[in-house]
């Protein structure tokens, strides 16, 4: 099996679950921009309709559609699909409301949309998962077993999370569950590998207090810093605001952040108020930190 992906789209979702079965699998990127793949390849040739996935079988057929690509991946390792009767109903049920329902509700956020539509963007997200989330019945959206669902619902909360779209609590435990799987983090370890890296980009992972502006720095290059702020609370630290350079989203940086800033809470022996939403959405996937958080 070949698997066609983009980083950071949709098709991760595929990468996730086929790293999941534990089968062999050739995985290549593709630049949906020009239409190549990663060694060179004419990405039409593969999918005349040029968008990822695009799922190559060992005989040599195509399966196109995220949807078509994560039933044939549970169809083939029915561990990754509920069971029950109506399981691969139940299945295409919710794959199909992610694809037709929250996925293009990002296309406002993606594409450079107004100020108006991005807000009324990030409000529709926020009430459709909110109506996922109604359908968790355990760890994971069916029960405590993972399901090709939940690995495209994953991708989707990461958007939300790029986006500052309110994520519900019980979602942010889902996906704090995801993160810890051993078959994102290659996924994601591979395809953020894939991406174009610039040289002016190169960020330094120490993160420092900066009391006379009250705030926690985490620089980047030159005079690009991301920082956490926060405001004197009775002797606690409340964080009120996060904020990470535009061009610099998606990187893991406010996450980085976030962990620095805990950490050197920690050591401090203060504690800390979480107001910002970053910082609290952080702390609901990373509930280690309760000895530091207290409201």
């Amino acid at each position: 099996m070949k698997l066609y992906y983009s980083p950071g789209a949709c098709s991760l979702s595929d990468h996730i679950a086929l790293l999941e079965t534990r089968e062999v699998f050739e995985a290549e990127a593709v630049d949906i921009h020009t239409k190549r793949t990663a060694s060179g390849s004419d990405f039409l040739a593969i999918n005349p309709k040029g968008y990822v996935p695009a799922l190559v079988l060992d005989d040599g057929q195509v399966i196109t559609e995220n949807v078509a690509v994560l039933d044939w991946i549970a169809d083939q390792f029915p561990r990754l699909r509920p069971a029950g009767v109506l399981g691969r109903t139940r299945l295409i049920e919710m794959l199909a409301f992610i694809a037709s329902e929250i996925h293009p509700a990002f296309k406002p956020l993606w594409h450079a949309g107004t100020e108006a539509d991005k807000e009324a963007a990030r409000e529709r997200i926020a009430k459709l998962l909110s109506l996922a989330a109604t359908h968790l019945s355990g760890d994971y959206l069916f029960d405590d077993e993972i399901s090709t669902a939940d690995c495209y619902l994953f991708v989707m909360l990461r958007w939300a999370e790029k986006f500052g779209v309110a994520i519900p609590e019980p979602l942010l435990r889902l996906q704090w569950r995801m993160e810890q799987r051993p078959a994102v983090q290659a996924a994601i370890g591979v395809e953020e590998g894939a991406l174009p890296r610039h040289r002016e980009r190169e960020i330094r992972s120490q993160v420092s207090e900066n009391p006379e502006h009250h705030r926690f720095e985490r620089p980047i290059h030159e005079n690009a810093l991301a920082a956490a702020y926060y405001r004197d609370a009775d002797g606690k630290l409340a964080f009120i605001h996060t904020e990470v350079p535009a061009e610099f989203t998606g990187q893991g940086i406010a996450t980085e952040l976030a962990r620095g800033a805990l950490d050197i809470v920690r050591v401090s022996g203060r504690k800390a108020i979480l107001i910002c939403p970053f910082m609290t959405s952080f702390y609901a996937k990373h509930p280690e930190y309760s000895d530091v958080v207290v409201g």
